[in-house]
């Protein structure tokens, strides 16, 4: 299964897939495998994926669930007003 980051600029914007470069980045490697693995396992129920990107205003990891056939998120960590937030106090 593919490990798709979420769209930054609506919570109900379409999930597109990620960029070669970013699943290359040697920090974040084990996190995007272990990634996949839940999400061969449906582990988070049939129709939900796990999901990870780096917001790109702050370079956080973000974490979330999303539904596969809608691209909507369930939840994400950190929420988006944490984001919102740690953008602000730059």
């Amino acid at each position: 299964m593919e490990i798709r980051p979420v769209n930054t600029a609506s919570v109900n914007a379409p999930v597109h897939a990620a960029t070669p470069s970013f699943e290359n980045d040697q920090s974040v490697r084990p996190l995007v495998t272990a990634v996949r693995e839940v999400n061969k396992s449906e582990l988070l129920g049939q129709g939900r994926e796990l999901s990870f990107r780096r917001d790109p205003a702050t370079k956080q990891p973000v974490i979330a669930i999303v539904d596969s056939a809608s691209g909507d998120v369930i939840d994400q960590i950190p929420p988006e007003s944490v984001l919102q937030l740690a953008q602000q106090l730059k």
